[in-house]
């Protein structure tokens, strides 16, 4: 289901990594930036940026929750992996991370500065013939900033005030909350799906190839069947948002749901990391 995040999938949870203190807001870029993304492996997206000013490439999850690198990387900048930062996927099963920190990456000119990023070794999940893959990058990178993703245009944008300001006028803002696990490390945000008997709280990911996946104990309430392995049709919508009809899957997690690239890549995502703001609308063509 899951390539890019198996290992990190759900924001890190019940971590217990330090938390730190939060740094100022970054400064906005003059303009703003657009950050071309690129398929990879055919379900996934990668962008390329530089570390200490050789380019890499590394894949853009959304729900990564922590920005992580492999270890090649961290050997090529001289990054002595040390510590531990611990979470769990999402179905619960617990991940042990060494890290380094201060990594900056740099992706069209703008310092994407995560105060600390795990050490990961994507081989062991990626097929013998993958393309070379520096890591993986998480909204952690982006924390203070404004971003959009436009998974259908290939682009992810780095805002301004004033695009902001540009970007959401009529668009649709919904609720949204932003888990922040591993000691605070981790950045991953949840929207609300109305049910029943009250709001169940989905992942936005990029990072996951299913369009929906269902946790078994929210599955009745979404007129599924708990105890299928099957996919199954859905219909449901975001809080304030868009609707969504797609094919779900019933897993047993510990988090409410996922929604994937299928279904974001037909929206226009917008979060205000700073504000902790999010607005998602129609993409003009998906």
């Amino acid at each position: 289901m899951r390539l890019s995040t198996l290992f990190l999938a759900a924001g890190l949870l019940l971590a217990a990594a330090p938390a730190q203190a939060q740094k100022a807001a970054p400064a906005p870029p003059a303009q703003p930036v657009t950050i071309a993304l690129e398929p990879y492996l055919g379900v996934l997206w990668s962008f390329e940026a530089k570390v200490a000013g050789a380019p890499r490439r590394f894949l853009i999850d959304t729900a990564g929750g922590l920005t992580a690198i492999t270890p090649a990387a961290a050997k090529s900048i001289g990054c002595q992996p040390w510590g531990r930062i611990t979470g769990h996927r999402m179905r619960g099963d617990r991940v042990d991370l060494e890290r380094c920190d201060k990594v900056a990456i740099e992706a069209d000119g703008v310092a994407l500065a995560p105060p600390t990023v795990g050490v990961f070794d994507f081989a062991k999940l990626l097929p013998p013939n993958a393309p070379p893959l520096d890591g993986s990058v998480a909204l952690d990178a982006f924390a203070g900033r404004a971003v959009t993703l436009e998974l259908g245009a290939q682009r992810l944008v780095i805002e301004t005030p004033a695009s902001l300001k540009a970007r959401i006028k009529g668009a649709a803002e919904v609720p949204v909350r932003f888990a922040r696990d591993a000691g605070g490390l981790a950045l991953t945000p949840f929207v609300p799906v109305p049910t029943p008997k009250g709001p169940v709280w989905m992942e936005l990911d990029s990072g996951s190839n299913g369009a929906v996946v269902v946790a078994q104990h929210n599955a009745a309430l979404l007129g599924l069947n708990p105890d299928s392995k099957d996919r199954q049709p859905i219909k449901m919508s975001i809080e304030g948002g868009p609707k969504i009809d797609a094919q779900a899957l019933v897993m047993d997690l510990v988090i409410d749901g996922n929604i994937g690239v299928p279904t974001l890549k037909d929206w226009v995502v917008t979060l205000d990391l700073a504000n902790e703001r999010a607005w998602i609308n129609a993409a003009a063509h998906p």
